[in-house]
């Protein structure tokens, strides 16, 4: 937003956010007696401020130059806002379930690493719908992608902001419940998400009914790693369905 004119002669701080202002003078002064030509941070961008003091992504590249017995450091910014906005997209493309606007095995693994790097309680229920594969086998994949995305959509309307509901394949969802570890809360959440889905589905001239077999997986007592907690759920799930149950947790 500036013209070249408004920026020479003044201080570089212009530029900087206020709360990064402290950290990278004493950065720059290391680097101004010592350092090699780099792409400045190890993120693909860092944030500078606009005309209008507003944050805005930037490349910057940065190098020492000594001329005449003068060290002069050199810094080239460009304002990668547009590229920014792609970059977020396309990460939102590859976490996101096509069929049902969910999210996909991909942003559950981020959301379980998160939490198990921060040692964050949460729960997972894992799920798996019963009398659909008749539905898409008699009336074919057109009216069985809509009933997903019909209990997509119901899945989506049970969960709190902080919660994540995902498409893991087929006919298996899982939620990933932050904060949730109280087994008598969780098998309420658990069998709201049955009753829900048990709930008649209209597709066109078609009304029809599916159900739900859930199991159930707590972090950290069920598991320390992603994989371990997807085991124990899956195993809880597959407890449920033999037992004729809607939904079971470990014992």
């Amino acid at each position: 937003g500036y013209s070249p004119g408004e920026l020479v002669q003044q201080p570089l701080d212009c530029l900087i956010p206020k709360s990064y202002r402290g950290k990278h003078q004493s950065h720059f002064r290391r680097f101004h007696e010592h350092g090699q030509a780099m792409a400045m941070g190890d993120r693909p961008f860092v944030y500078g401020l606009d005309k209008s003091g507003n944050e805005i992504p930037l490349s910057i590249s940065i190098a020492n130059m000594d001329f005449d017995n003068e060290r002069y450091s050199i810094a080239v910014m460009r304002d990668i806002g547009e590229l920014q906005s792609e970059i977020t997209e396309i990460t939102f493309m590859a976490e996101t379930d096509v069929l049902t606007g969910l999210g996909n095995r991909v942003q559950l693994s981020h959301a379980l690493e998160a939490a198990i790097e921060k040692k964050s309680q949460f729960s997972l229920l894992y799920l798996d719908l019963e009398k659909f594969k008749p539905i898409n086998d008699k009336h074919g994949h057109e009216v069985g992608d809509r009933v997903l995305q019909i209990v997509a959509k119901r899945l989506q309307a049970l969960i709190r902001s902080q919660d994540l509901a995902v498409r893991i394949g087929g006919d298996e969802f899982v939620l990933f419940l932050d904060g949730m570890v109280d087994a008598g809360i969780l098998e309420q959440r658990a069998m709201a998400v049955a009753n829900s889905i048990k709930r008649p589905f209209h597709v066109g001239e078609l009304s029809g009914v599916v159900g739900v077999n859930i199991g159930g997986a707590q972090y950290p007592r069920d598991g320390n790693s992603e994989q371990a907690l997807l085991n124990v759920a899956d195993h809880n799930m597959y407890r449920a369905k033999q037992g004729g149950l809607a939904y079971k947790t470990s014992d």
